[in-house]
C-alpha cells in the first residue's frame, strides 16, 4: 500500500490535472488507485475536482470527497465562515478505510503545504499525521523558483519526505521555462519532472510515464 499527497506551491498550479492523469496511468497498468480530496472547497453544485478524480478512478464522489464548502477559501477560513466543522478523527477513519482498500491512495490537498485545515493545523500536518510522502506541483513559468524552493524547504523542515517535483504547463513561450527546471534541481537537488500545457484534462501517457518512476509506484 503507497500513499502520496498531491501538494501544490500555490492554487491552479495543476494538482488536480496530474493527480488524475496519474490515476489514470497506474488503472491503465492493473494498479487498483483510489483518490482522496478530502476538502474542496469552492464547490457550487458538484465537486469539480472531486468528480475528475472518480471519473479516473470510477468511485463515488462522496468517497472522494467527503467534506466541501460553497465559499473560494481555505478549509479553515471555511470552516469559519460558515460554521461547519472539519472533524479531524472522521477524516482519518475515512483515510484508513481508503488505505485498506486501495493498492495505491492518491491525496490531492488544497493549495500548498502551509494551508490551514484547522486552526494550527495544515496539510503538512496531516501528511505528517497519515505518514504520506509528498510529491510537489508548481508551475512552469517566472515566479516557480521561490514557491517551490519554499515547498521543498517547508516539507523538509517538516520531516516529510518530498518524492518528486513537476513543473507543470510549459509553453515554449516564457523565456523562465529554459532554465527553471534546471535551478530548480540545483536548489532542491531533485531533477523536476517538466508537463507541457494540454488542452483539457488527459496528458499525453508518455509525459507522465516518468512519474511513476519518479514516486516510486
Amino acid at each position: 500500500m503507497a500513499s502520496l499527497l498531491i501538494t501544490g506551491t500555490d492554487t491552479g498550479v495543476g494538482k488536480t490535472y496530474v493527480t488524475y492523469n496519474l490515476a489514470l496511468l497506474l488503472k491503465k497498468r492493473g494498479v487498483k488507485v483510489g483518490c482522496f480530496k478530502p476538502i474542496e472547497t469552492y464547490v457550487k453544485e458538484v465537486p469539480e475536482d472531486g468528480r475528475l478524480l472518480s471519473e479516473a478512478t470510477g468511485q463515488p464522489l462522496e468517497e472522494v470527497v467527503p467534506v466541501r464548502f460553497s465559499l473560494p477559501l481555505s478549509p479553515y477560513a471555511a470552516e469559519l465562515e460558515e460554521g461547519k466543522r472539519i472533524d479531524l478523527e472522521e477524516l482519518d477513519r475515512r483515510f484508513e478505510e481508503l488505505k485498506g482498500k486501495y493498492e495505491v491512495l492518491l491525496v490531492e490537498g488544497a493549495g500548498g503545504l502551509a494551508v490551514p485545515i484547522k486552526k494550527n493545523f495544515t496539510y503538512a500536518d496531516l501528511a505528517l499525521r497519515w505518514d504520506l510522502s509528498i510529491l510537489i506541483v508548481g508551475r512552469a513559468g517566472l515566479g516557480t523558483l521561490n514557491h517551490t524552493y519554499l515547498t521543498w524547504f517547508f516539507a523538509k523542515e517538516k520531516g516529510l519526505k518530498v518524492k518528486g517535483i513537476v513543473l507543470n504547463g510549459f509553453t515554449g513561450k516564457d523565456p523562465s521555462e529554459r532554465t527553471n527546471p534546471k535551478i530548480v534541481e540545483e536548489m532542491t537537488g531533485i531533477r523536476p519532472l517538466c508537463l507541457p500545457r494540454r488542452e483539457g484534462p488527459k496528458a499525453k501517457e508518455e509525459d507522465l510515464l516518468p512519474l511513476l518512476e519518479l514516486v516510486g509506484l
